[in-house]
């Protein structure tokens, strides 16, 4: 879950400098604190989804009783086939 939060937390940072950074390199300057409210409002959707995500396969694990290691191997080796 660490992970998880850890992922977001710097999901979201990325998103904030992106912005203000994109913001500085426009013709028309943007005000930056608009901007920073844009990138949060960008970054509150991917968080949810994200945790939709990681909840779901905490459910699943938790229903056929395997711990969190075991559920991201099924997730690889899903994606892998």
């Amino acid at each position: 879950m660490l992970d998880l939060l850890n992922f977001v937390a710097l999901s979201g940072v990325f998103n904030v400098l992106f912005f203000w950074y994109a913001s500085t390199k426009m013709k028309s300057k943007a005000d930056p604190i608009k901007t920073l409210v844009v990138s949060f409002v960008f970054s509150i959707p991917l968080s949810f989804l994200l945790i939709g995500v990681y909840t779901t396969m905490l459910i699943y694990a938790a229903k056929t009783g395997a711990n969190e290691d075991a559920m991201w191997e099924y997730m690889e080796q899903e994606e892998l086939q």
